[in-house]
């Protein structure tokens, strides 16, 4: 009975060492895993922080470029405006350089046959 007692005890012993032994295992496990999963949050936040900031800026230079492109237009439109009245002009001062050119042709007619008209007289 004292050998069963003893062998009793010392498989009690023996529970509770164990028991222990796998108590701060688990509570070192458990303090790892909140670390770890802290270090894991504060990584996320500066993530999503890091991502905000760069969609922020991306959205700054869409906007930017988006009136840097209406602007383009208007200047675009401006061109074509002055474009087409430069069309206009030109043909207009290119009728009037052809009737100024088709009268001093007709001028010129004119004092020829004259000047021939002249000789003839003269002679």
């Amino acid at each position: 009975m004292k050998a069963a007692l003893s062998e009793s005890t010392a498989l009690s012993q023996k529970s509770e060492r164990e028991y222990l032994i796998l108590r701060d295992g688990i509570k070192g496990m458990v303090e790892s895993w909140k670390t770890d999963t802290d270090r894991l949050r504060e990584e996320m936040r500066k993530r999503e922080e890091r991502w905000k900031s760069e969609t922020e800026n991306a959205n700054k230079k869409y906007r930017l470029l988006v009136e840097e492109v209406g602007l383009a237009e208007l200047a675009m439109a401006e061109v074509r405006k002055l474009q087409d009245e430069d069309k206009k002009v030109a043909k207009e001062l290119e009728h009037v350089l052809q009737d100024d050119i088709s009268k001093l042709r007709e001028e010129v007619e004119r004092s020829s046959k004259e000047t021939d008209n002249a000789k003839n007289t003269a002679r």
